[in-house]
């Protein structure tokens, strides 16, 4: 009995301890240090509007999302633990023998447990493949592809009025007078693409925002008297029951149905890696 307490006492000494040289908050801290430069720095760029009497032009832009389709492939820790948790379940209790729910020892039969692979074969029809045609041919025009995780709209377009030409971005809009957010936000995705595409908006209110100033070098018929755009983020669902993109329609010079990573990796490749972590935070 001392040695059972010993046992105890020494392994609640080393669960005190056994964390204490391994990172903490990893995530949370790398997000904080973006955050708080980008805090800082909004601040900034209202004070300097506010110190020169300029307004703030009102842009919506809208995130497109498809929802994956099917369920994505498990971590390998998660496949144990499903191993483990299959097999307690199926061993891992004893009843009275009267019940009759214990498997017979001498029966093997009894103690087999059946694979994925074998219960899909028992199937009665085939499963659809989890990896698609368009994941092979690298097509991005298409919804069916990248089955496991969620698509964003993405176009190709020069409304934002940049200087470089098109470049790739979410549709967006500048919001009229007297229009909601979320009506603007409809507009922009039917004027961007076309009024095929059904969808669903869970909320009246963005879910993110974030500035952009106007500088010199923009068309001054452009920027107007304004300071710089205010750019308010809707996240939308896309509606399966049908519908796609009006390739006749839209007005956008190309369009994609991209992974966060695929959006990631095009604003970083056009507007830097600054622009890039907003998006990365943001989808």
């Amino acid at each position: 009995r001392r040695e059972t307490y010993e046992q105890k006492q020494t392994r609640l000494e080393r669960l005190k301890t056994r964390r204490d040289h391994s990172p903490k908050d990893v995530k949370r801290t790398l997000f904080r240090s973006w955050w708080d430069k980008e805090m800082m720095y909004h601040n900034k760029l209202q004070r300097m509007a506010k110190k020169e009497g300029k307004p703030w032009r009102v842009r919506v832009a809208v995130m497109v999302e498809r929802l994956p389709v099917v369920t994505p492939d498990e971590e390998e820790w998660e496949q144990d633990y499903n191993d483990l948790r299959d097999f307690l379940e199926t061993f891992g209790k004893e009843y009275p023998a009267e019940t009759g729910f214990m498997f017979a020892p001498d029966k093997s039969e009894d103690h087999v447990v059946e694979s994925d692979e074998d219960m899909i074969a028992g199937l009665p029809f085939t499963p659809a493949p989890r990896e698609t045609e368009a994941d092979a041919s690298g097509d991005v025009k298409t919804l069916d592809r990248q089955l496991k995780t969620r698509l964003y709209l993405t176009i190709k377009s020069d409304t934002e009025g940049n200087l470089s030409g098109p470049r790739w971005t979410l549709p967006s809009t500048i919001a009229e007078t007297n229009e909601s957010l979320l009506a603007a936000a409809e507009r922009a995705v039917s004027d961007s693409v076309g009024s095929d595409l059904k969808l669903w908006c869970p909320s009246n209110a963005p879910m993110a925002v974030n500035m952009r100033v106007y500088n010199d070098k923009l068309p001054e018929s452009f920027r107007e008297n304004y300071f710089g755009e205010k750019i308010f983020y809707y996240r939308v669902q896309y509606d399966n029951t049908g519908g796609d993109v009006d390739e006749a329609a839209m007005k956008a010079d190309d369009y994609a149905w991209l992974t966060r990573e695929e959006v990631v990796d095009r604003i970083e490749e056009e507007r830097g890696k600054h622009q890039a972590k907003f998006f990365h935070y943001m989808l």
